[in-house]
């Protein structure tokens, strides 16, 4: 189903609280708000329509100025204060689901062990290059290491705005990933190779691969549908993921598959007896690929592989965007995969070869 064209609601200002848009929105209209004190410092996120947030702002400011978040005024010494700060915001973030702050978390770990006694005067290119020794040294991928690289320039941000570090930019230091060493997160199977995976697959995992392949959906929302997802008169299935809630619509093929699951019960659809049902199904799959024979995927490429599907479908990319929760253009930079027949398809389709007809017409012939 596609989803409908909202338009984007103006900014909300309450005396020296601000309430602005960040993301959105999603399936159900509702934008993700940020609202920031006079001192630019986060006080709540959130989705919500205008009048949420507006109602969200104002009884923020109805609260005793005593119980309001206490906002940093004295400038940071060492890293570690700046961390801390920024965790701070991060553990009070509503909005973000409890595996993404575990995930934030890690990070904050191992930028601490290292960054925590360093001054923030200190913080330079040879700090971070002593950083990203020290993790390769220590057997971290590159893409971790970028990724706490992200969150040490997102405190570093927040830093500067509460005026915890100086306003000068954090040195940057670009980490080149090579895609040799990531075929596997990036490739993106074919469907005679998932075919022959499902045959070595438990039955329960088999069930998850299935249901990935049929909504394009993250792993997550595989995992967290629950029974009661399904709207019948709206013919559409509740995912509900890190972009917010999204209604995808429900085919035969979708009802064949989970219908006898869809009991209108708060239990999950899947039904798992191990803590870390993530990790485990990305093992699984990893085991039927060598057994199969098949290059070695995982269940992000299953979500690549619908998105895939739709582009040579001719879907239109802000309908399949909605489908999958993408926004279109990240889906077409980092989803999309081009084949030898594509580029071949593409200048068979624009004539790339009539200069040399014009130049000789004898080949008109041929």
């Amino acid at each position: 189903m596609n989803k409908p064209r909202y338009k984007r609601p103006a900014s909300i200002d309450l005396g020296d609280l601000h309430v602005s848009i960040v993301r959105g929105p999603n399936a159900e209209g509702r934008w993700y708000w940020r609202a920031r004190d006079a001192d630019r410092a986060t006080v709540w996120t959130g989705w919500a329509t205008r009048d949420e947030a507006a109602r969200e702002g104002a009884a923020i400011l109805a609260r005793p100025k005593a119980s309001a978040n206490a906002v940093q005024t004295k400038q940071a010494t060492t890293m570690g204060e700046v961390l801390d700060s920024w965790w701070h915001v991060i553990e009070g973030d509503t909005a973000l689901r409890a595996s993404t702050k575990r995930g934030y978390h890690c990070r904050r770990q191992w930028l601490t062990r290292h960054f925590g006694d360093v001054t923030v005067s200190g913080m330079n290119q040879a700090a971070l290059q002593a950083y990203l020794a020290r993790r390769i040294a220590g057997g971290a991928a590159q893409r971790t290491i970028r990724g706490e690289f992200i969150s040490l320039r997102h405190a570093w941000r927040l830093g500067i705005e509460r005026e915890l570090v100086p306003n000068r930019p954090l040195p940057s230091l670009k980490l080149r990933l090579d895609p040799k060493l990531y075929i596997i997160n990036h490739r993106t199977p074919s469907p005679d190779e998932v075919t022959r995976v499902l045959a070595e697959l438990p039955s329960e995992v088999a069930l998850t691969v299935q249901l990935l392949v049929a909504t394009g959906a993250r792993l997550g929302e595989a995992i967290g549908l629950r029974r009661n997802s399904l709207d019948r008169a709206r013919g559409t299935l509740r995912l509900d993921g890190k972009t917010g809630p999204r209604d995808f619509p429900v085919t035969e093929g979708l009802l064949s598959l989970i219908g006898n699951r869809l009991d209108g019960t708060d239990a999950p659809v899947l039904q798992f007896n191990v803590r870390q049902i993530g990790d485990q199904i990305r093992v699984q799959i990893s085991r039927a690929c060598a057994r199969a024979g098949v290059p070695e995927f995982t269940p992000h490429g299953l979500r690549r592989m619908a998105v895939d599907r739709m582009a040579r479908a001719g879907v239109e990319p802000s309908v399949a965007a909605s489908i999958t929760g993408h926004n279109p253009i990240v889906m077409l930079k980092h989803y999309r995969a081009v084949s030898d027949d594509d580029l071949r398809l593409v200048a068979q389709q624009a004539d790339l070869g009539w200069f040399a007809r014009a130049l000789n017409p004898a080949l008109e012939l041929k």
